[in-house]
């Protein structure tokens, strides 16, 4: 992926995740599909905080000299912020300022700065573009997630 598509993606996946959630009661957004799964307020949480996170995580490497990125526990994490019980329309409004400020971030990061170094424990040595290039595939498969855990909980019409 080339920067301004990254950039693209980063900017419009608050879109994504509002339409897979669009017309959809509190009780179908909390409504997990089994009892493993995550729900699609919960997923959305946790879209928001890997925008978070990933954010710092660029600030860091361009800061620090190569950095290491921690790992978290994304089921602690869940449980511990209690996902479930958030106010969606909140949820939505952070989504989109932490997925367009990462990418406002990313976008005023030099060339140079894009390749700065990080080590992340989980996935190797790693540069502010690969972290992005990673946000977007990570976040490409949960609105993948989002759109079947849709027609789990409305079914396949109202997706």
């Amino acid at each position: 992926m080339d920067r301004e598509e990254i950039l693209s993606f980063l900017r419009g996946a608050p879109d994504l995740i509002a339409h897979a959630c669009r017309e959809l009661t509190a009780a179908q957004l909390q409504q997990r599909p089994a009892p493993d799964d995550w729900s699609l307020l919960e997923l959305a949480c946790h879209l928001r905080d890997s925008a978070i996170e990933e954010g710092m995580r660029a600030r860091r490497m361009v800061e620090e000299d190569n950095p290491t990125l921690e790992p978290y526990d994304e089921q602690a994490r869940a449980l511990e912020r209690n996902y479930i019980t958030e106010d969606c329309s909140k949820v939505m409004t952070a989504l989109r300022a932490y997925f367009t400020g990462y990418a406002y971030q990313l976008e005023r990061f030099s060339d140079a700065e894009w390749e700065r170094p990080g080590f992340h424990p989980e996935d190797g040595p790693v540069s502010v573009r690969i972290r992005a290039e990673l946000e977007v595939k990570h976040t490409e498969a949960h609105v993948a997630q989002m759109r079947t855990t849709r027609e789990a909980v409305s079914g396949p019409a109202a997706g």
